[in-house]
Formats: C-alpha cells, structure tokens, sequence
C-alpha cells in the first residue's frame, strides 16, 4: 500500500511513517509548509495528514490558524479524493471539546476554546463533508501524546519526577496516549479501512501523581503521593498550568477507543529510556496483537461516535 503523510519534521508523522515502513508498505513524509501546488497523489492509497500550526504557537495569528489548519486541510483532502486516494486519516485533537470539559462523553458537545482547536472543529467538519463508499475519512483525535522525544506537557512531569520525593495527588483523571499505541492504530485503520471519529487512548486511565510515580519507578526513584498536598493545590485550580497538569480531562467509556498494543507502564519504562523487559513484564502480560482491544470496538463505520447534533459549528 502506497501512504503519504504530511508533517515532514512532525513528531508524529514520522514514527507512523517509520512503522509502516517496517510492516511492508510503501510511505513517505512530506511538507506541505509552502502549499500542496507541486503535491502529487496519483497512485497513493491513503494520506495521512498529521502536519498542523499547533497551540504552541502563541504569537501566530488568528488568521494564521484557520489557514494551515483548517483551508489547507480541507485543500489536500480535496485533492486527495479528485487523485483517487482512497482513504483520508485526519489527526485532529481532544481540544475541540474545549477548555470547560472535565469527563467527554457521547453526549458533550464541541466547544473548542482556542483558535487551534476551533480550526482544528472545522477542518474535521469539512473533511466529513468529503466522505463517501469511494473516499473513507477517519478522524482521531488523540488527547496528550507523550514518548521518547515528546514534546509538551509531559517533559515538564519528567523534570518534576526527577528531582521530587513527593507529589500533590488531586485524584484527578487523565486520558493519556503512547506515541506507538497511536501510530500502531493509525496503520490499523489504513489496512484494516476504518472511518469515522476515533477518541483514542491508552489502554488504561491515571492521574498526574500516578503518572508521576510511575515515571519515577522507571528511574529507579521512589516518589510519594501526598493528598493533602493536592487539596491545598486544588486551590489554585483556575490557574492554567495547575488545571492541565493536575486537572481531571479523560475520554469516558461511551466514546474512549483504548488502545493497548503497549500498556501504560510498558510505555512509561520505554519513554524513560528503560527497557528491563523482565521488570516490565511483571506486570504486563505479553500481548498477542490481533487481542488488543481496538479490534473487539472497532468497525468499517468508526467507533461510538459522538452525537451528530453535538457536532456543529462553533459560534
């Protein structure tokens, strides 16, 4: 099977690309930075679209956003059904449900918040538009990635967990995802022709100190979690960086794909940089990859989708 995916320097892309290298397909990374004039689609089977302005971005304008993320989508899924391609695997975001939402259900509606999740809402709106028996579109939106080399939120748990002998447990729940659970799925849908939204995860629910220790396991260290310490934090929930790292955000079970071709803790310990397979193994049992739980959830017409009526514009 002939895949492009976009995102030349993209963290994403590029693991995907790799991978499904190693199962036989033919698959190559590009940039679309400057455009999609000189990109040729003829004779590929599917696009993988993972390049994206991201949040990150604080100085890029409104504009800016609604361009990459929402005009050049709509632009390459176009001409990717006018090139023949028979399939369209969008990487959207869990922030098109917004900041307010805590536990996303079948019945929370799309509220993004921000111009990155707003673009990202009407991108997928578009997309969908496109879909047909001729034309699959499949849209996952993966809440926080983490892995070797990750950016992000998690790199700031890491530097915590490396000096910290206790962490404020708010008992709060997190949807997290591996990178590798994520790009196995990704080369899942393409072979096995899934469509439709796909609210990926890991296997398994934590919380930021859950997180925390278990990093801290991976690096030999003891970290303790402290509750008293996450009820005086819980004070200062409105803050931003108290409210991502330590607030409640998770895909509940109406909507959650979980996936599990690596447990949490397997992926932990490999992030981590330990790979003691026998240390990991104590704990997760060996997994058979035709098991995993995304194929006992997953069909041809995507997996527990939202509401219909849940998923319009945004005013």
């Amino acid at each position: 099977m002939k895949v492009i995916l976009t995102g030349e320097n993209s963290y994403i892309g590029n693991r995907a690309c790799e991978l499904l290298k190693s199962f036989g397909h033919e698959a190559k990374c590009v940039s679309v930075r400057n455009g999609i004039d000189d990109l040729d689609l003829k004779g590929v089977d599917a696009v993988v679209h993972c390049a994206a302005l991201v949040h990150k971005n604080k100085k890029e304008s409104v504009g800016r956003y609604y361009k990459v993320n929402y005009e050049l989508t709509g632009e390459l899924a176009e001409l990717a059904k006018d090139s023949g391609v028979k399939h369209f695997v969008y990487l959207s975001t869990m922030a098109v449900y917004g900041d307010e939402a805590e536990e996303i259900g079948n019945k929370t509606p799309l509220r993004p918040s921000t111009p990155y999740g707003k673009s990202k809402q009407k991108a997928e709106k578009a997309i969908r538009e496109l879909s047909s028996e001729e034309f699959k579109v499949s849209v996952l939106r993966p809440p926080m990635v983490y892995g070797q080399g990750c950016p992000g939120n998690y790199r700031r748990l890491e530097k915590f967990a490396k000096w910290a002998f206790i962490v404020p447990d708010t008992q709060n729940v997190k949807s997290l995802l591996y990178v590798d659970n994520l790009t196995n799925f990704i080369c899942e849908v393409i072979e096995e022709g899934f469509k439709g939204v796909f609210n990926v995860m890991d296997g398994d629910y934590t919380s930021t100190a859950d997180l925390v220790t278990l990093i801290g396991q991976a690096r030999g260290r003891k970290i303790y979690k402290s509750v008293i310490l996450g009820k005086i934090l819980k004070l200062f929930g409105k803050v931003a960086f108290v409210r991502k790292s330590f607030g409640t955000l998770y895909y509940d079970d109406t909507i959650a794909v979980k996936l599990d071709y690596y447990s949490q803790r397997e992926a932990v310990y490999i992030t981590e940089g330990n790979e003691d397979i026998e240390e990991i193994s104590e704990t997760v049992p060996a997994l058979e990859m035709d098991t995993h739980i995304v194929k006992d959830k997953a069909s041809a017409e995507g997996v527990k989708e939202p509401n219909k009526e849940n998923e319009g514009e945004t005013n």
